[in-house]
């Protein structure tokens, strides 16, 4: 029972097995348990806590060291070890503490099926849980959490339904699990078959309706409803408040009969979510209670709201702060790309979690990143997924195929080869690499896979030229159940775009709005703008532009005004300016690419005058940069960059390559 209150509720496993092992435990014995400094002989119960302890620290190997130095243990240590284990991500150990046992409950199952579940080895899991001897309900419903949160929305729909019987949270969770699918139509069918109408049931369909933006249906749903808890009336706020309706969200909020501090919280989110930092002051100074997540959501909506100073000053007032507090200001200092007081921010800290670190790193972006990951390491904490995703899409942008390869032998060895989020930044490090079917082997490995995985996929063959490769993939990912979002559509249009299928680029931008319901964005306008001037169609370009909606054109208006430079359409190509420089960015590279094509036409007058009104208003084309990995490091270059110190050296061997390539390509001739 213990284990699938965890798995549902993400309760402190240790808190959940000594609540289970206190309430066995006479008082007057628990009495002298807590007292067991002053005893020379500590009772069963120290010592399990005592391994809670170290697990919950992070300190493994003294839990190990306690456990072997147990004079005696219950089933209670055994489950302690291998949760523990689990929870470390240490599943082979946790498995090998398993075997050893010399008598096992079903908690003692349960865990451990748990814990493959959490790491994505959902077979070893469903294994396990068949040879469970007695299976009880939350056996059932902790696998069916796992296939949920694994996205085998069908599986779980088959195991619930061989279920012997049915508890309200059984139906709680397959509802819940086909809104996180967005499969609200089958969310609903379950609902209405379903023969409990507890509060629960009906908060899962209702949190789902406003995941999901369906005010009117959750508006029905709220009124429907015979008793409503705090969670109901929370999550109507919550609705009001994403759709903008704050007047909505605080006539509900002034109208329930008791606010809990979920309750300000959550109105107060709501006005700083859509800018209203006023009201939510107000609030956050009427609360009657604040605790640290009301001072948190207020020191973040102030940053979201550029508002950094007042959230340091709000920061400096709090009575206790907790990592998040501090974590909160770090993100704040990265995203105003401020690294230098982020990183003392950071070494200021009084304590650090996984998030201090994967937020430092992902910050910088550059070969830095990949020096703090080491420093993490060697300090103790142990890289979670966002730790390698982070990391690995650094290793692709920076094309460091070494330090990729290093992360991928890191990822086998921790057990994060089964992780969806890691084998697909694993794809794209290797794609980004130029080794697709590196990438084929870690997609083809997977053994659950998710739209990330598909567009991972899709991504590598979109942007190596394999154009028909990727439209494969997106039939089979549809034929699979999976459903394609903005990001597959923007592949496929980019492939297309590479390999000048025009009809099917046309085709699928149809497709996404018509099938799939989804509304284009300024880089998928961009794209098709791109795909018709790559094939000539720069006319055609012109007129797709103009129907565009005016706050998504400035991109598909550049990237217009490059083919008109290509194809050296000089009148398209000065209408096309007009629009690119009455728009509020002013891009120093459009202004080079009218220039070029003055130029082209000779219109020297043209271009010059282009080239001064540059100079006067001070715009520049950015200039490109390039990087290469040797040996683990990495060095960026520039054109004309005479910085490094034997630059006189690497221009004599790129001449000497030169000329090599130059004799070359004369015998290929001969």
């Amino acid at each position: 029972m213990l284990v699938g209150l965890l798995y549902r509720n993400h309760f402190s496993v240790f808190n959940l097995f000594r609540n289970f092992y206190i309430r066995r435990v006479p008082t007057n014995h628990l009495l002298v348990s807590l007292c067991a400094t002053t005893t020379p002989r500590p009772d069963i119960f120290w010592w399990n806590s005592s391994i809670m302890d170290c697990f919950r620290n992070r300190e493994v190997e003294k839990a190990c060291q306690l456990f072997e130095e147990m004079p005696h243990r219950n089933l209670v240590t055994w489950n302690c070890m291998i949760t523990g284990y689990m929870q470390s991500g240490r599943m082979v150990d946790a498995q090998r503490v398993f075997d050893s046992m010399p008598q096992r409950n079903v908690v003692s199952w349960t865990a451990l099926m748990t814990g493959y579940l959490q790491s994505g080895q959902v077979e070893k899991a469903r294994h396990l849980f068949d040879k469970i001897p007695e299976r009880n309900i939350v056996c059932w419903n902790s696998m069916i959490s796992g296939y949920i949160n694994n996205g085998l929305i069908e599986k779980a729909r088959k195991l619930f339904e061989e279920m012997p019987s049915r508890n309200k949270a059984s139906w709680s969770i397959m509802v819940s699990g086909y809104i996180r699918q967005k499969q609200l139509d089958d969310a609903m069918s379950l609902f209405n078959g379903s023969p409990f109408r507890s509060t629960s049931l009906c908060n899962a369909l209702l949190s789902g309706y406003v995941q999901l933006g369906c005010i009117k249906e959750a508006e029905d749903l709220f009124a429907m409803m015979d008793t409503k808890d705090a969670i109901s009336w929370n999550s109507m706020i919550t609705c009001y408040s994403q759709a903008r309706k704050m007047e909505h969200a605080r006539k509900i909020f002034d109208e329930m009969p008791e606010k809990d501090v979920i309750s300000w919280t959550a109105i107060i989110h709501g006005y700083l979510q859509n800018g209203n930092v006023k009201h939510a002051s107000c609030l956050f100074g009427e609360m009657p209670n604040r605790d640290v997540m009301s001072w948190n959501t207020m020191i973040n909506g102030l940053m979201q709201n550029d508002m950094f100073d007042d959230a340091l000053i709000l920061f400096s007032k709090m009575p206790s702060r907790d990592i998040v507090s501090w974590n909160t200001i770090l993100q704040g200092y990265v995203q105003k790309n401020d690294m230098f007081n982020a990183r003392r921010w950071f070494e200021s800290m009084p304590q650090r979690s996984e998030t201090s670190w994967n937020t430092l790193i992902s910050g910088y972006q550059n070969e830095e990143s990949l020096a703090i990951f080491c420093d993490m390491m060697k300090e103790g904490f142990k890289p979670n997924q966002v730790t390698l995703a982070v990391i690995l899409s650094i290793c692709a942008s920076l094309v460091a195929l070494g330090w990729g390869r290093m992360i991928h032998l890191f990822v086998v060895r921790t057990g994060f080869e089964h992780d969806k989020l890691v084998n697909s930044s694993l794809i794209c490090m290797y794609s980004g690499s130029g080794l697709v079917e590196d990438s084929k082997q870690v997609f083809h490995g997977m053994s659950n896979r998710d739209t990330i995985a598909w567009n991972a996929m899709i991504a590598a063959h979109a942007h190596h030229g394999f154009a028909k490769e990727a439209i494969e993939l997106y039939k089979a990912m549809v034929k699979g159940g999976f459903h394609p979002d903005h990001v597959t559509f923007l592949n496929l249009l980019l492939a297309c775009c590479h390999k000048g299928l025009i009809y099917d680029g046309c085709q699928l931008f149809i497709t996404m709005q018509q099938e799939w319901k989804l509304v284009p964005k300024a880089e998928h306008f961009s794209v098709v703008v791109d795909l018709l001037g790559r094939s000539g169609f720069v006319d055609q370009a012109y007129k797709f532009t103009e129907k565009v909606p005016i706050d998504l054109q400035t991109n598909a208006w550049e990237t217009l005004l490059s083919w008109c430079r290509v194809h050296e359409n000089l009148e398209l190509g000065e209408l096309t300016a007009k629009r690119v420089f009455t728009g509020e960015h002013f891009d120093g590279g459009m202004h080079v690419l009218l220039s070029n094509i003055y130029a082209t036409k000779g219109k020297w007058s043209e271009a010059s005058q282009l080239r001064s009104l540059m100079k006067e208003h001070g715009l520049k084309k950015e200039t490109a940069c390039s990087w290469i990995e040797v040996k683990g490091n990495i060095f960026s270059f520039v054109s004309n960059d005479k910085s490094n110190p034997e630059v006189e050296r690497l221009c004599r061997e790129f001449n000497r390559l030169y000329v090599m390539l130059e004799q070359t390509s004369w015998f290929n001739w001969l």
